[in-house]
């Protein structure tokens, strides 16, 4: 009898290609760098045969690092701008273009730059790129912009969404856009730390020089500033020169004897003047006597509160339906399922395929 072979897992072929379109004036100097799980040939074709087009093909490499983990294109794109190399922008579309102005043998010395993980640091003056949010992000941001300044410049707002949303690079965008000087990022939950150092030195820090982000919490013990070492390095020149992000835990803040704990410390943050406090993980721990004391000890201009499942401050009606952007699993495979490839790869692609279901209870 024939053993049954159960294959829980399917094969990984993913492979980076790269080609240019000598034929189409517009696109000189551009090259195409893409991935595809089919044969590349067939893949290339299908992209451009329908336009009469021909490629000139440059190379092909398994998506795979030399550690054995596999990548995606966008990772690789995003090493290509931390490297100098503009992403084009035909007419909003086409973001899988870089310009390599005539030079395809950069693109393949940086990708296996890229899979050998050789990120060593390039001069500031050389990194010329910037983030790109998507669009549910910059919804996000936008709705947040639009209430704070309809006279709300001391309200509070929520970004009801679900997990892997991308909320810390999109708070430092709206930390940029309303210029604060004086950010504190308090959560329940430390070890998120790291997600907000990481964002914070990938795509903040050098943009914005006088950016400092400031933490003692273990999690990122000799990785960010202390504060004796910005103070010693800024002079505390904040409302002139320089904005400083400070991280707390929320367990830190609580036991502060200024907020109603019995430890001395911290009381330097009942001292500023925040113009943004941002309650990171906003379901956990926070709607407590306690945790409200401690917020109302902290002076603030306005208040983000970050959660992907606030159910309890929605149930208390906490927020209005401006005061709310919401971003949930459904909109998340909405977008999956209509993206326009016009734009590029689909970032939402690697997301499973969620089924949902409700039933009703017999009475």
């Amino acid at each position: 009898m024939d053993k049954t072979i159960v294959k829980p897992y399917e094969d990984i072929n993913r492979k980076i290609y790269a080609y240019t379109l000598p034929q189409v004036p517009d696109h000189d100097g551009y090259i195409k760098v893409g991935e595809t799980t089919q044969e590349t040939s067939e893949r290339i074709r299908r992209q451009i045969s329908t336009a009469g087009l021909y490629a000139d093909f440059l190379f092909e490499k398994l998506a795979k690092k030399w550690d054995g983990t596999w990548f995606r294109d966008y990772e690789l794109h995003r090493f290509f701008e931390q490297n100098g190399i503009e992403r084009a922008n035909f007419n909003n579309s086409a973001r899988e273009w870089f310009y390599f102005n005539g030079y395809p043998h950069i693109a393949e010395e940086l990708t296996d730059k890229f899979i050998q993980q050789d990120y060593s640091p390039l001069p500031l003056s050389e990194k010329i790129s910037d983030y790109q949010l998507r669009k549910e992000q910059q919804d996000a941001v936008d709705a947040t912009l639009e209430y704070y300044h309809s006279d709300n410049e001391e309200g509070e707002f929520l970004w009801n969404a679900k997990p892997r949303f991308g909320k810390t690079l999109s708070t430092y965008d709206f930390i940029r856009k309303i210029n604060a000087k004086n950010v504190l990022i308090v959560t329940n939950r430390p070890a998120i730390a790291n997600s907000w150092l990481d964002d914070f030195k990938e795509f903040i820090s050098w943009q914005e020089p006088t950016y400092r982000f400031i933490s003692e919490t273990d999690a990122l013990k000799n990785k960010a500033m202390s504060r004796k070492e910005f103070i010693d390095e800024t002079g505390m020149k904040v409302d002139e020169e320089f904005t400083q992000i400070n991280f707390i835990s929320l367990q830190d803040l609580k036991g502060a004897e200024f907020a109603g704990g019995e430890h001395k410390k911290l009381k330097w943050v009942s001292e500023i003047h925040w113009n943004l406090l941002v309650i990171d993980e906003a379901h956990e721990g926070v709607d407590t006597s306690k945790t409200d004391k401690a917020f109302e000890k902290i002076n603030r201009d306005f208040t983000l509160h970050l959660s992907g499942t606030p159910f309890k401050a929605l149930a208390d009606n906490k927020f209005n339906e401006n005061q709310i952007y919401n971003w949930s699993y459904v909109d998340e495979q909405n977008a999956k399922e209509n993206w326009d490839y016009s734009y590029g790869s689909n970032p939402y692609e690697r997301l499973p395929t969620l089924n949902l279901f409700t039933y009703q209870r017999s009475i």
